[in-house]
């Protein structure tokens, strides 16, 4: 296994990159490919009227669970989901006032949270919502010889065999990049045309793959990630993810984590998680 601060390191750059790649896709969430202005930096979201550096719902469903665990001092499925909730109806950890840019099947399943459902969706959801959020669960598991904490959250709103599949995949994909190898994971997708910038989940990990494959760098990925268009945001997280877990979180270019709303409080709170989710 490797060393605490080097694991510290690249679990930051996973939940950063999460992060950073939400901000960065959402002003051209929705666009067609190659039909939006080229993202290099923080810009406005014109579509949720939001400043530089504010996040969707990819970020504050993670912090949501890093919440839980923070306050909790410990992994609570419940109090995840309760806090799921608390997000949809007062806007907790948004960046925003209220809740946005929510999924239809993120929706329908946290209404049946609040009827006491743990497990929502079916075969058919099969949106990307587990691995938007992936970090924080996929920290919390990290050393278990099962993937149970990671599919009990997916669950929680996307309960599809399939979906728990693409969650297994990203999960190895990670496992290699925390030792420090690329991944051996090659995308479907050879070429950028062929490259599928929908928001279902296999789609959004294999557009991820390829924007890692074809680069060198977090920083040209993440451009080349988010520039796909589509579900940007969430192409932009769950490759953040990826990298941020082989690069590091020193790979992070310092002027999109400086313009992102709560920068502090974010940090904190990642930090606080990490206490408690590495032993």
């Amino acid at each position: 296994m490797p060393a605490k601060n080097d694991l510290l390191r690249r679990f930051r750059g996973m939940f950063w990159g999460l992060v950073v790649g939400d901000c960065l896709g959402s002003p051209i969430q929705f666009s067609d490919k190659d039909r939006h202005v080229h993202v290099t930096d923080m810009l406005p979201c014109l579509f949720f009227h939001t400043p530089p550096g504010y996040w969707t719902d990819d970020s504050a469903m993670a912090f949501c669970v890093a919440d839980s665990v923070v306050r909790c001092g410990k992994y609570d499925l419940q109090d995840i989901a309760d806090t799921f909730v608390k997000w949809l109806r007062e806007g907790y950890w948004s960046s925003l006032p209220d809740a946005f840019d929510i999924g239809g099947a993120t929706m329908i399943a946290i209404r049946g949270i609040e009827s006491g459902s743990l497990r929502n969706g079916d075969e058919d959801s099969q949106g990307n919502g587990s691995i938007m959020r992936l970090a924080p669960s996929y920290i919390l598991n990290y050393g278990n010889p099962d993937r149970t904490i990671l599919y009990e959250v997916g669950d929680l709103t996307h309960q599809s065999k399939r979906v728990r599949g693409i969650i297994s995949l990203m999960a190895d994909i990670c496992d290699e990049h925390m030792q420090g190898h690329p991944t051996i994971v090659q995308s479907m997708y050879e070429t950028r045309d062929e490259v599928d910038n929908s928001g279902w989940a296999v789609s959004t990990l294999q557009a991820a793959l390829w924007a890692f494959h074809t680069t060198k760098t977090f920083e040209d990925g993440m451009i080349t990630a988010v520039n796909l268009g589509g579900d940007a945001d969430s192409i932009g997280a769950v490759y953040g993810q990826i990298a941020g877990a082989y690069y590091g979180f020193e790979a992070i270019p310092e002027r999109w984590l400086s313009a992102i709303k709560d920068r502090e409080k974010i940090s904190d709170l990642i930090e606080s998680f990490l206490k408690v989710a590495v032993i």
